[in-house]
């Protein structure tokens, strides 16, 4: 669409962990004996994700053109990055026994670090700030990163004190991985507090393989 090519198209996102983390599929190794911290075991870094992953799925429909009846959203800019080559491996899936797992002491050590040196790339780079934007949706794969996330925003912003707002569903919908953009964004349009000319900035980051992105929108009226 941006190059002409196409008038409109489709961008989805769809997420169905549950076929890997069912009870009746997901075998973990029982190493908890072997731990004093627990979370430090491979059952927990297993076990953990089936009450934190959700089947989701969510769409957004590109045009050249903004409705004529309806809000829209332009896309002012993207911007992508992955740090994988700067820390250690986050999540795997094991082929031999389907096991997906996550080692929440590399996320919790790596993860913010390498988000603010993405954010001060992206608006280095496109000649932004975060103070432009009326509200920020970041994805968050839990609650427990709230004040991670929220202390990664602020010292972005010119008073940190009073940072750009930012909203989440994730109360609502649990974390539903690829998708969570999607329905995000889609159940904050629908409280229809968004007026012409404000600001979104979709925050996605990605710990498997620690690859950030951001998507800088403008409401437009129709």
């Amino acid at each position: 669409v941006s190059s002409g090519q196409h008038a409109a198209s489709l961008g989805v996102g769809a997420e169905h962990s549950s076929q890997v983390l069912n009870s009746t599929a997901i075998q973990p190794v029982d190493d908890r004996k072997d731990h004093e911290n627990i979370r430090a075991s491979r059952w927990f870094m297993s076990v953990f994700l089936r009450f934190m992953l959700s089947d989701g799925a969510g769409a957004f429909f590109l045009s050249d053109t903004p409705s004529t009846d309806s809000l829209s959203l332009r896309v002012n800019w993207t911007h992508a990055l992955s740090l994988a080559n700067q820390a250690p491996l986050c999540m795997k899936l094991e082929n031999r026994y389907a096991l997906l797992s996550q080692d929440v002491s590399v996320l919790s050590e790596y993860l913010f670090p390498a988000a603010g040196k993405f954010l001060d790339d992206a608006f280095r780079r496109h000649d932004d700030t975060i103070d432009a934007y009326t509200i920020v949706l970041p994805h968050m794969s839990s609650f427990y990163f709230q004040r991670k996330m929220e202390r990664v925003i602020a010292s972005r912003c010119a008073d940190p004190e009073h940072p750009t707002p930012y909203w989440t569903n994730l109360a609502t919908v649990g974390n539903t991985g690829a998708a969570s953009i999607f329905v995000m964004l889609d159940e904050f349009l629908r409280c229809g507090t968004l007026n012409g000319g404000d600001r979104l900035l979709l925050f996605v980051p990605e710990s498997g393989q620690f690859n950030f992105n951001l998507v800088s929108l403008t409401a437009v009226a129709p």
